[in-house]
């Protein structure tokens, strides 16, 4: 019995023996090889959305596999044909138990920083396009050490060639055990490769004028020229550099606008801003409303917004930049603009008047700051402007093209209120000046430049002066920038004459539209146009109130000169003041009165046909007319041509072209109301009672 028990222990050391020897081999061989520290390269590949979608879908979250230590010989091979090797984006690695290890992603870009700044030099780096090695402390078999290597979107310089930055990801983070993912047949290898993936994307936006408006939407009615297109089209496949449609548009007009954006999966955007100019003849209403998918953002909260007349500049919050992040993990998302334009009195007819937007987005944060609200002490303020271009080039000087407006502000009561906007081309430093300040209200200088961060100095109340600096890395993709839709309105100009052309002073007409209403205007400044009215209502009292004698006096010919004058001044002001076009009853009509050259003319109206003009008084010794003048507004219609029917407009040159003869003739026979037509009524009812006293008188000889 105890030579079989003895003969069972040997055989059984025998085969633990045989068993047992390759992992007490395996075990002093990694203690004698293994490394210190283990490097660990990252390489950053880059593959398109079809490649990165077929990976995820033959291999999940789990790579395919390949030997760490040997790393992967043929990329495309493996990963794709798309696939390739990409520098300039960061990296850092995160030992288990550092702050940051299980959630580094959810931090804000500051905390971020924190981590990074308090890393070793050796966990973090950038690639090149051979990968960037991070040299990390190994642990053992019996106590291993895990990393995680996350990348850093807002560190990474890296950008495609049409301003693409990484999104969609997969192995990122990545986790990395040591020595287990060194270990080779032989022990642990000091350096192994890891390869995260990524596509590359960038936002797609579009913009139009809104034909889902709730109100004044535009539809196709309001297009001029074939161009009906009022799509806002992102897919992918879209151009939105397309030519947009032309809509036509009178004087205080409403002009509705949406845009929309969409940003890419897995996007983690740092900026997100838009900057939005418009032409002097369009005033921007401050009713702008955002929303992504669906779910509309917080002012102040979600997004701040600097408005002007001329448009605005919005910039998405650190919490509303987290919302897009959050929704773009699993999808692309959507924010959608809207807002609106009035058509002003400045529209410059036959002129295309544009609203235009762009999109600045980057995976870093932004340096814009706030515009910085100052008591001048001063009737004069300058604001200095400098340029600061970092990247792979430094200057000192703007882009070529850039305009930037700047706009003066004055604080009444809660709101902000445009004082005056000045433009700029200059591609050097330089200074502007804004005068007749009151020294002691509350103004601010909002800047708008495309492609630019507007940083707000302090300002200097001993010098007067406002430093903005503008701010643009290069590293960061371009905007982006798409076509706009345009708005258009005309005008139509006349001359009074008589049978041989001479020109007539002081003719009177009402405008009407192809519905017979009346032209209408709504002034600005009430006060102005009020002021007018009651001088002109005064100088027509004081001449009326002349008999007939009295008016051909001097006395008289000074008094018609002054209402005269009244009415022009008033005719000035209700033109300057005029904020809005309405058609309405004739008691509430403007008219517009020809000068000493005969000329008047009417413009801010939208093109369309049957338009006319109906005499409300006719020059003195002229018949008024009894029919309407019709005419057209359309393109060109403002400057005319020379014509049978057109006369040159300013007498001695045709520096503001032609316009459409209006002839009266002279009174040859006393008009309706005068004392020549109480004689002939005199006459005609003597004759008709001198025929029936005949009548009857035959009729008694009969």
């Amino acid at each position: 019995m105890k030579h079989k028990i003895l003969s069972f222990l040997t055989a059984f050391a025998m085969v633990f023996g045989i068993v047992a020897a390759p992992f007490v081999n395996a075990s002093a061989a990694g203690d004698e090889t293994n490394p210190e520290n283990i490097t660990v390269n990252v390489h950053k590949i880059l593959m398109n959305k079809t490649d990165l979608d077929a990976f995820k879908e033959a291999n999940g979250d789990t790579p395919k596999e390949y030997k760490p230590t040997e790393g992967i010989e043929s990329l495309k091979e493996f990963f794709g044909n798309s696939a390739e090797e990409i520098d300039k984006v960061y990296f850092v690695a995160i030992k288990e138990g550092e702050d940051g290890y299980d959630d580094f992603n959810t931090k804000t870009v500051e905390e971020k920083d924190a981590i990074i700044n308090a890393l070793p030099e050796t966990q973090k780096g950038t690639t090149t396009k051979n990968g960037v090695g991070l040299t990390l402390a190994n642990g053992t078999v019996d106590n291993p050490i895990s990393y995680k290597i996350y990348e850093v979107k807002h560190k990474s310089n890296y950008k495609g060639a049409k301003g693409e930055l990484l999104s969609e990801s997969m192995a990122v983070p990545t986790t990395v055990t040591l020595p287990n993912h060194a270990q080779t047949e032989t022990g642990v290898a000091d350096t192994i490769n890891i390869y995260p993936k990524n596509t590359e994307n960038k936002p797609r936006i579009d913009k139009n004028f809104d034909s889902q408006a709730e109100n004044n939407a535009i539809t196709k009615k309001d297009l001029i020229g074939t161009n009906d297109d009022l799509t806002v089209d992102v897919t992918p496949e879209a151009n939105n550099k397309r030519e947009k449609p032309t809509a036509t548009k009178k004087v205080g007009d409403i002009v509705p606008y949406r845009v929309e954006n969409i940003i890419p999966v897995g996007a983690e955007y740092k900026k997100l801003t838009w900057n939005d100019n418009m032409s002097e003849g369009l005033t921007y209403q401050k009713d702008l409303k955002i929303a992504y998918n669906g779910t509309a953002l917080t002012k102040g909260t979600d997004y701040t917004i600097t408005e002007t007349d001329r448009g605005f500049t919005l910039a998405l919050t650190n919490a509303g930049l987290g919302k897009i992040e959050t929704a773009a993990k699993t999808a692309e998302v959507q924010i959608k603009l809207t807002y609106t334009a009035k058509v002003n009195k400045d529209a410059e007819v036959d002129t295309d008047q544009i609203n235009d937007i762009s999109l600045n987005y980057s995976n870093k944060p932004g340096n814009d700051s706030e515009p910085k609200e100052f008591t001048p002490g001063k009737k004069e303020i300058t604001v200095k402007k400098t340029w600061d271009i970092t990247g792979d080039q430094e200057i000192t000087d703007a882009d070529e093209g850039v305009t930037a407006y700047f706009t003066l502000q004055k604080k009444v009561g809660d709101e902000w209120e445009d004082v005056e906007t000045q433009t700029s081309t200059s591609k050097e430093e330089f200074t502007l000046t804004f005068t007749n300040l009151d020294e002691n209200e509350t103004y601010r200088v909002v800047e708008s430049v495309k492609g630019y961060e507007a940083d707000y100095q302090e300002y200097n109340s001993e010098t007067g002066q406002l430093e903005i600096k503008n701010h643009k890395d290069k590293e960061n993709p371009d905007r982006i920038d798409p076509s706009e839709p345009k708005v258009r309105l005309g005008g139509r100009k006349f001359v009074k004459v008589n049978d041989e052309e001479e020109r007539l002073e002081g003719a009177e007409f009402y405008v009407k539209n192809s519905e017979g209403k009346y032209l209408v205007i709504a002034p600005k400044n009430t006060k102005a146009v009020t002021k007018a009215k009651e001088t002109l209502d005064e100088k027509q009292k004081a001449y009326n109130d002349m008999d007939a004698e009295q008016q051909k006096s001097e006395e008289g010919k000074a008094a018609k000169k002054a209402f005269d004058e009244a009415q022009e001044a008033y005719n000035k002001a209700v033109i300057e003041n005029a904020s809005e076009y309405t058609w309405g009853n004739k008691d509430d009509a403007i008219t517009i009165k020809s000068d000493e050259e005969g000329r008047l003319e009417i413009k801010g109206l939208a093109y369309a046909k049957g338009y006319k003009l109906e005499e409300k008084t006719a020059p003195e010794g002229y018949a008024k007319l009894t029919s309407e003048v019709t005419f057209n507004v359309e393109d060109g219609s403002y400057a005319s041509k020379a014509g049978e029917t057109e006369l040159q407009y300013n007498k001695d040159n045709t520096d503001n072209g032609y316009g459409k003869k209006i002839v009266n003739k002279k009174v040859t026979i006393p008009q309706t109301g005068g004392i020549g037509s109480i004689i002939f009524v005199i006459a005609g009812l003597m004759i008709m009672g001198l025929a029936a006293y005949k009548m009857k008188a035959n009729k008694e000889q009969a």
